[in-house]
């Protein structure tokens, strides 16, 4: 059982209805519940990353997965953290054929690898979401592609960094 999975799981239940809002307004919804049906099974797997691909699913789940895996990895001491987080981004940026500025999950994760404080600089990557024009996922297709508001998964990334520094 992992201390960081357990850690993120009990912030993200926190988290829940703030991570549904954000998801809800940019034409999706559920981001939250999505994350701490993942987190519930990730914390307490022996293979967090496909514990919470499985019980999270869809596209978001299978994103979230390759951060998890990571995380743990580093978290674990397998992998120094900015090693993990390369990894999980450039995993995740082929599998969603994204990249910087797309409105993502990557638009916190960028910004994170090789920072002095990556949860910080994952923070400050989702806070510019607000002013993005979505190019990937549901946002794209509501009207102003999701223009002043946060990205769900860029809010995600930044508080499991800010779960995974607090246990460092």
């Amino acid at each position: 059982m992992s201390i960081f999975l357990t850690d993120a799981y009990q912030r993200f239940l926190a988290l829940e209805q703030h991570l549904d809002g954000l998801s809800l307004a940019s034409g999706g919804g559920g981001h939250g519940a999505l994350m701490v049906r993942g987190l519930a099974a990730a914390a307490t797997a022996e293979q967090p990353e496909k514990a919470f691909r499985s019980a999270a699913g869809g596209d978001s789940g299978a994103f979230f997965a390759v951060l998890i895996g990571a995380l743990d990895q580093a978290a674990r001491g397998e992998l120094p953290l900015a090693e993990a987080l390369q990894s999980a981004t450039e995993r995740i940026a082929l599998m969603g054929m994204a990249g910087a500025g797309d409105k993502t999950m990557l638009d916190a994760l960028l910004p994170a690898i090789g920072a002095r404080d990556p949860a910080r600089a994952a923070h400050r990557g989702a806070e510019a979401t607000r002013a993005m024009v979505a190019q990937k996922g549901r946002a794209r297709y509501v009207e102003g592609a999701g223009v002043g508001h946060l990205d769900a998964g860029a809010v995600s990334v930044a508080e499991l960094l800010a779960v995974f520094q607090k246990g460092e």
